[in-house]
């Protein structure tokens, strides 16, 4: 072993802005992140080797043992997507198709797969706001891979200002948390790939452009990454450290073979390029209906000749070869997503209404004049949170300080949200705010206690009120006696159902014994109902 003391980081770091000074001017400063000690270890720790074996492990589970089929996977993303059929079934394709290629190549290492086997990448034309990322993202989460979402205008070619399409790779690495071996395997989304198209008659370098499709060629292939950049000073601060230390660089590379590339964008204008090569070509035969095909049809008829003419690299297009196209959401799509979808934002506003104690529960008049309102924005599902921000920002502004703590949205509360507000709060029983506050810390305890959300109605509330004081006893107390044999009903009633919130009102406060007999009955009836429906479990009411 060398006798040649290791040089103190400090030092190093001091050495190392000298040298940058004097050959770049002192008006270069130089910032490095702090490096962890086991950087200067030359043999790995204990925990480290351990961390290795864990993540070797992880692979294999989740990558090398791939086994999904198209439909396993398309069913998991109808739970969380509406609409977009044809791009689920497509997407669920390649990715399966990618990822079991992934998984022959780690049993079969000496397999030459790479004469006969061309990546899958993935192109996805469609407007804002119908679920391209969601999708994408759910795909990753579902395989165990990293996953990198990043806008096509961000890059520039190599050695201009802008972001270098190599940081895509490094920022994989990053979402693997260092994990290098995973991120080989992961998935990069590029939206807004159509902004990359050359302009017809462009004179000149078109760096942001054309330079960018360039740069994505090599990644999109099978090409060797350097995760230290020349950019990065903290990547050049280790470079220095480790020829100060070794005499030495050892590169850290990752291939991009295995890594899954999906582009999408609006691609505004492509549909008039396809509709003119349709229409050539239908001359004399059936014009008219070709006139009649919609702008997405049209989209979904694109050819590579197409792409070409739009502005884009014909080994650039060659490089994405699924190519499927979204259609934008209706009103109806709109709705299901609201009252179907495990994603919908309905689920958003009833846990920030359930965070002041508040119930918050949905008509479906309400959800359809919801999706109306938002069909209008034209800017897909993302106008639904546009839309509920409008309706429900008074409420929330105003609910939780008030003795209220249910909100049934009708199609009315919609349409005008501060006149409901105002009659909400004008009807609403005047009770005391500590009694309030009581029965809330029971409804809670009895959570923490039994795992089930209960939540007494005002009506109910106020009845409580009343009786406590008649009966002389105090709010908890008589909420105790009150439900003092709930807890193993309410139980049964959600291993039958799958509901663990339960909404009381005062006919439980009147003649709790008689309420909750007919809930348990009725729960019976409704059990074999709901469990062949892929929905969102409504809430019992006693």
């Amino acid at each position: 072993m060398s006798d040649k003391k290791i040089p103190d980081p400090e030092d190093i770091q001091r050495e190392f802005e000298d040298f940058v000074q004097k050959r770049f001017g002192k008006n270069i400063q130089v910032f490095a992140q702090e490096l962890p000690s086991s950087f200067l270890s030359k043999e790995k720790t204990e925990p480290e080797e351990k961390n290795d074996l864990q993540e070797e492990k992880k692979l294999d589970e989740k990558i090398f043992s791939f086994n999904m089929k198209p439909k396993d996977l398309k069913e998991q993303l109808d739970r969380f997507i509406i609409g977009q059929d044809e791009a689920r079934k497509a997407l669920s394709i390649a990715v399966c198709d990618h990822y079991n290629q992934v998984s022959l190549h780690h049993r079969h290492p000496d397999l030459d797969d790479h004469a006969y086997y061309a990546k899958q990448n993935v192109l996805v034309l469609g407007p804002t706001g119908v679920g391209k990322t969601c999708m994408i993202r759910h795909i990753a989460e579902m395989v165990g891979v990293p996953f990198v979402k990043a806008d096509a205008t961000r890059f520039s070619e190599t050695g201009y200002m802008g972001a270098n399409v190599d940081d895509l790779i490094r920022d994989l690495v990053t979402q693997a948390d260092g994990n290098i071996q995973l991120a080989q395997y992961g998935i990069v989304y590029l939206d807004e790939v159509d902004k990359l198209a050359q302009a017809p008659g462009h004179v000149g370098r078109d760096v942001s452009g054309r330079g960018v499709q360039l740069g994505l060629l090599k990644l999109m292939e099978d090409t060797d990454i350097d995760l230290r950049a020349a950019h990065d000073p903290a990547s050049q601060m280790q470079i220095f450290m480790e020829m100060q230390q070794k005499g030495k660089v050892e590169k850290q590379l990752i291939s991009t073979r295995h890594i899954l590339f999906i582009v999408s964008g609006a691609f505004t204008g492509l549909e008039t390029i396809v509709s003119k090569r349709l229409n050539r070509s239908s001359i004399g035969f059936d014009q008219a209906a070709k006139e009649t095909i919609d702008r997405y049809e049209l989209l979904a008829e694109a050819m590579t000749e197409d792409f070409v003419l739009y502005g884009f690299e014909p080994e650039f297009v060659g490089r994405l070869p699924v190519r499927v196209a979204c259609h934008p959401l209706d009103e109806e799509k709109l709705f299901e997503i609201l009252k179907h979808s495990e994603g919908s934002i309905i689920r958003q506003y009833k846990q920030a209404f359930h965070s002041y104690g508040i119930h918050l529960s949905f008509e479906d008049a309400a959800l359809r004049e919801i999706a109306r309102q938002a069909s209008r924005e034209e800017t897909g599902a993302r106008s639904l949170m546009t839309i509920c921000e409008k309706i429900f920002r008074c409420f929330k502004y105003e609910l939780p300080s008030s003795s209220i703590q249910e909100l049934v949205v009708s199609e009315d509360v919609v349409r005008d949200p501060a006149g409901s507000l105002q009659r909400l709060l004008r009807d609403a029983p005047q009770t005391d705010p500590v009694d309030i506050r009581e029965i809330r810390l029971f409804e809670e305890n009895f959570f923490r206690k039994y795992r089930m959300k209960i939540c007494f109605s005002p009506e109910a509330r106020n009845l409580i009120c009343q009786s406590a004081q008649t009966k002389h006893v105090g709010i908890g107390q008589f909420c105790q006696n009150l439900l003092e044999n709930y807890e193993h009903a309410l139980m049964l009633i959600s291993q039958k159902t799958g509901v663990n919130e339960f909404i009381l009102k005062e006919d439980v406060v009147r003649d709790p014994q008689q309420a909750l007999e007919v809930m348990v009955r009725e729960s019976c009836i409704q059990s074999s109902s709901d469990q062949s429906e892929k929905r969102e479990p409504q809430s019992p009411v006693l």
